[in-house]
């Protein structure tokens, strides 16, 4: 059953005991009413009569007599009247003493709803010593009957006209204060099918305002992420197909020749054997260990771009470490400075690498696109969180890069883990990338103190700032 249904049904119900009760009330007190009327007109007959009465004894036709005094009140409102012999039979006026008088224009159970006790007026007609009869004088409630009737008629359809206009207001209110909900439904039904440009209108309801607003943020969000997340998919093949065709290159101009050429050395060496030239083998040995080692320097560094092997020798933090010394090598104008606290060793793989990827984007961004002079390198493990931030003091971040690649990928990462990434730039003030990765399970154990810059790192190279409350990585995430 439908709200709109259930909610006319309850007014209606409401409705309806509100006029079963007035009516209930209005029948009391015209019963009430009805019987005051009764006993004041049989009072009025009454006195009438008694004092039509002691004309009878001058009256030669008695008969003709009592005639006149009946047809007195005959027609009075709310009267009758009639004179019966001894044994009660009516002998003038009313011939039937039971019931109405003028049968009420109602119908038969309301008749007998509102008919109240008989008031009657008896008296005993004698001339002489002679008694003829009783004249009889009983109050009727006919008019009064019907007057109540036609009022209680008019009560009841101008009670069904006014239900109606009432349900048909509520009516029309409910569906214009419920068309909302059709319209947020119906938004929904196009987020489910994909369409996540679907909007609601936010200014129909005041009461359903709060919802609207976060649909519409909630499927702008979705909007966006599904926009980075075809980005980053294209990208992501892009970027697969470059690491295919570096790979391919590598392997048809570096790995080739060499094997061609230790092919070429090593038919040499068997020639050479064959002829006993000693000292000429020894120069072909020497080749082919130049090309072999060059070779392995060529396959490392493929793994490296495949898979950071340091991590699975050194561990996360030396792991950093070994790539900010490079950083540091290469680029020696940049003041790289880095702190580590916490053990890393249990880590999970994918977390550890997580976190390698993500110092090695921010630590290439710095390098390529900030210009930067100083960049610094935070983590930190605490008993339920890894914290991240790298920090520099470069050109900040273009907001038209936000969904670069690499950024998008970072966020990715990040929140494939559950985490949170957030970046903080302001143009021509730096960048701060902060990350908050949680910890799981067995993960949960205490790593040391939980002010940044007050561990420090082992690694007595890298350039260690004092402690403070400042430390950007301490901030909110």
């Amino acid at each position: 059953m439908s709200l709109k249904l259930r909610l006319l049904i309850i007014v209606s119900i409401i409705l309806l005991i509100n006029f079963a009760a007035a009516g209930y009330y209005m029948v009391q007190n015209a019963r009430t009413a009805l019987a005051q009327e009764m006993a004041s007109s049989t009072q009025l007959a009454k006195g009438l009569l008694v004092n039509a009465l002691p004309t009878l004894r001058f009256s030669n036709d008695l008969s003709e007599r009592l005639t006149l005094i009946v047809d007195s009140v005959r027609h009075t409102r709310h009267i009758r009247a009639w004179f019966e012999d001894m044994n009660g039979r009516p002998l003038i006026g009313q011939e039937d003493q039971t019931g109405f008088f003028n049968k009420p224009d109602a119908p038969d159970w309301f008749i007998r709803m509102m008919e109240p006790e008989a008031v009657a007026f008896r008296r005993l007609i004698t001339k002489g010593s002679k008694s003829y009869g009783y004249l009889v004088v009983e109050a009727d409630p006919s008019d009064e009957v019907t007057e109540v009737w036609q009022d209680i008629n008019a009560l009841f359809w101008l009670g069904l006209i006014f239900l109606v206009l009432i349900l048909l207001l509520i009516y029309i209110a409910l569906r214009q204060g419920l068309k909302p909900l059709s319209q947020l439904a119906d938004a929904l039904g196009q987020l489910e099918k994909g369409d996540f440009t679907a909007r609601v209108d936010t200014t129909a309801v005041k009461e359903l305002n709060p919802i609207q607003i976060r649909f519409n943020h909630m499927a702008s969000v979705l909007d966006k992420t599904m926009a980075e997340n075809h980005a980053l998919a294209g990208n992501m093949l892009s970027l697969q197909e470059s690491e295919r065709r570096d790979l391919a290159r590598e392997l048809h101009d570096e790995l080739a020749p060499c094997l061609f050429g230790i092919r070429v050395d090593l038919g040499e060496i068997e020639r050479l054997a064959g002829e006993r030239q000693i000292a000429e083998i020894e120069d072909k040995v020497g080749s082919v260990k130049t090309i072999t080692t060059h070779i392995q320097s060529l396959v490392r560094k493929m793994l490296s771009r495949l898979r950071p092997m340091t991590l699975d020798d050194l561990g996360l933090a030396e792991a950093l470490r070994d790539m900010l010394h490079n950083w540091r090598d290469r680029q020696p104008e940049i003041d790289w400075e880095w702190d580590f606290v916490g053990d890393f060793y249990d880590l999970p793989d994918t977390l550890q690498v997580t976190v390698y990827r993500v110092v090695q984007e921010c630590t290439t961004n710095c390098v390529r696109h900030a210009k930067a002079s100083h960049v610094k390198v935070e983590v930190r493990r605490e008993e339920e969180t890894i914290k991240v931030a790298v920090t520099d003091d470069g050109k900040g971040l273009d907001a038209n890069l936000v969904r670069g690649f690499g950024l998008i990928g970072m966020r990715e990462r990040v929140s494939a883990l559950g985490g949170r990434i957030a970046f903080d730039t302001e143009e021509g003030l730096g960048l701060q990338v902060r990350v908050l990765i949680p910890l799981k399970g067995e993960m949960n154990n205490e790593t040391g103190s939980n002010d940044f810059g007050r561990g420090r790192s082992s690694d007595s190279q890298g350039r260690l700032s004092p402690a403070d409350s400042t430390n950007p990585i301490s901030q909110g995430y």
